[in-house]
């Protein structure tokens, strides 16, 4: 494949779409809000979007026409540029993942666009190919990704495939903890169109129906809240509907969306750790959701640069289903929990500031202030559930963390992917012979670090002669 190839036709249009994307504010200012209103400068608006236009046309097509790409001495070999011509190699060594999406533009004309990442690139893809057809994708995705030996193995083995059910799709959308970012979102939406808004006259109407303010306010909240979170449940359901997982060979292939569809395939070789998260509703069921940290993963940005790999898994069944796409790594059935010294030192980090406003709120505000007492029940609650949920278990060549903020995380680490172990040790942690453990790993654009905090020293002792050349140690 030694011969430069072009994109669609199509990429034309779809720069042009982009460039005019971009010029939208710029249009909306000078149509919209310009104080001039004479005739001749109303015409020479329209001929100055006019002549943007058109000229942004012309360089997309030159855009199209000017980029060819071609695999040559296990390289992709791009070259682009309208006006200075670019040149980029990028080795296949170094590609981390290849993320394979169609937008409506792409589906119109039975397209795809295909991003190439790998783990120096910035938080753009270091390459994308706008249209190319799904065939020329594919190949392009086993050329880079494999070489010919494995490609031929591939082709002998079984198609582990899994799909998310709706109902759990369902599940994980009502249980995502979103609410809070859409309810963000709505109030921003709002703070923007603030002056227009007729909050008078539709209070005055509701009032007509409820007399009572608080009820009335009451009522509001409760709708505002119902509609964030139907919301968020869409939003959910269109990004990851039909999302399905498969493993051929050594490579896991991702893929979800209804409106935009889009693929990731992952190298199991490039996978650097996996990450179980269980946030307080999900873990009151028994569900969990599960992220491939790999050393790329630059496209789901919502996500921390963390790549879903099951949206929603019943707890009892996660062994199963990591071993069956993700060999290698498993929870353990128990962990070395934290000493009970380090108890007190979890409550007092999580309740000492709220605690002093709280009682200087109640001094001040008397009696009607001594209900925010209440308020440190829940605070109690979360910092004996961090103390309680953390703990770490080695078993052969993996480490497994478990820690908690307000959602419970579970990190299994292979030892050959750990980029550095680090230990802390505050002067108050010497005291009580505790110590913090913090474990890198490459992610993204940089290092990803997960850690638990007020570990026995003699723990932390045995988890860094596990790292060290030929350290091994099995766990119970």
């Amino acid at each position: 494949m030694n011969k430069p190839r072009r994109l669609h036709p199509i990429a034309s249009l779809i720069y042009f779409i982009k460039m005019v994307r971009e010029w939208i504010i710029p249009f909306v200012v000078v149509l919209v809000f310009g104080k001039n209103n004479h005739p001749s400068f109303l015409g020479l608006k329209w001929v100055g979007v006019s002549i943007v236009l058109l000229m942004s046309l012309i360089v997309g097509i030159a855009s199209w026409y000017r980029f060819t790409y071609r695999i040559e001495q296990g390289e992709l070999r791009i070259e682009y540029g309208v006006f200075v011509r670019k040149r980029r190699y990028i080795p296949q060594e170094n590609i981390q993942a290849i993320h394979i999406s169609s937008g409506i533009v792409q589906r119109l004309f039975g397209l795809v666009k295909l991003q190439i990442e790998t783990a120096g690139g910035n938080q753009e893809a270091e390459a994308v190919l706008t249209a190319i057809t799904r065939e020329e994708a594919e190949r392009l995705r086993v050329l880079l990704l494999q070489d010919e030996f494995s490609v031929e193995k591939e082709s002998t083995e079984a198609l582990l495939c899994y799909k998310a059910a709706y109902k759990d799709l369902l599940i994980a959308a009502s249980t995502s903890g979103r609410l809070g970012i859409v309810l963000s979102a709505i109030g921003a939406l709002f703070s923007q169109f603030d002056e227009w808004i007729p909050y008078e006259a539709i209070f005055r109407k509701l009032r007509q129906f409820v007399h009572l303010d608080a009820v009335l306010l009451i009522v509001a909240a409760v709708v505002v809240v119902t509609l964030a979170w139907f919301i968020s449940i869409l939003i959910i359901v269109v990004k990851y509907r039909h999302f399905t997982v498969q493993r051929k060979g050594k490579d896991i292939i991702i893929s979800h969306g209804w409106l935009e569809k889009r693929q990731f395939t992952i190298p199991l070789a490039h996978i650097q750790a996996i990450r179980i998260s269980q946030n307080p509703v999900r873990e009151l069921f028994g569900y969990a959701a599960v992220y491939i940290e790999s050393a790329g993963s630059t496209f789901e940005k919502d996500a921390n640069y963390s790549t879903m790999l099951f949206p929603l898994v019943n707890m009892k069944d996660i062994n199963e289903r990591l071993e069956t796409f993700v060999p290698g790594y498993t929870i353990p059935f128990s962990f070395i929990s934290l000493p009970r010294r380090a108890l007190p030192r979890y409550l007092r980090r999580v309740m000492l500031f709220p605690a002093i406003c709280i009682f200087i709120i109640c001094y001040f505000f008397r009696p009607w202030g001594y209900a925010l007492l209440l308020a440190l029940l829940p605070l109690v609650w979360l910092g004996y559930a961090r103390y309680k949920d953390g703990g770490w278990n080695i078993a052969g060549c993996q480490l497994a963390l478990r820690y908690r903020l307000v959602t419970k995380t579970i990190v299994l680490l292979e030892k050959q992917r750990i980029q550095s172990l680090e230990r802390k040790q505050s002067i108050f942690q010497q005291q009580k012979k505790l110590a913090t453990v913090g474990v890198s790993i490459r992610s993204g654009l940089h290092s990803k670090r997960f850690s638990v905090i007020d570990m026995s020293e003699n723990d932390l002792c045995r988890i860094e002669d596990w790292y060290r050349p030929s350290g091994d140690i099995d766990e119970d």
